[in-house]
């Protein structure tokens, strides 16, 4: 299971660390702006080996969440059409989920702090191609 957590604010970087290895994924990636996460997507295209799922926050300073997933469906879904993309919020508004629902890549939406129990039944949806 590989992951990729993009999100500005460095005590949530922190906390997603111990949740995601006590949820037992190992093999992440955390970027603090999207144009990090961008650079990091572009080095899996080359090695054609993409997350099987990337949490996004959505409100960052210079690209916001939406803009970063726009940027993901335009360069990399074609390559990594099994990645589930997670949107994270403060708390989920009805216009974040119309803005969402013209995303062909956008999952599902969770509230921050990332939930170890809503994490790990995530797992046992998501089947890696490794």
């Amino acid at each position: 299971m590989k992951a990729l957590f993009l999100d500005d604010d460095e005590l949530a970087n922190e906390l997603v660390t111990y949740i995601l290895e006590f949820a037992g994924i190992t093999n992440y990636t955390i970027c603090t702006s999207g144009n990090d996460a961008l650079k990091y997507l572009k080095a899996c295209k080359q090695n054609n080996d993409f997350p099987d799922i990337i949490f996004v926050d959505i409100n960052m300073p210079g690209m916001n969440g939406f803009e970063f997933v726009g940027f993901y469906e335009k360069h990399f879904l074609t390559y990594s059409r099994k990645t589930k993309v997670i949107m994270l919020t403060n708390f989920v508004l009805s216009n974040e989920k119309i803005i969402a629902g013209k995303y062909e890549s956008i999952s599902d939406f969770w509230n921050k702090p990332l939930n170890t129990e809503k994490l790990i039944n995530l797992l046992d949806t998501v089947k890696p191609d490794r």
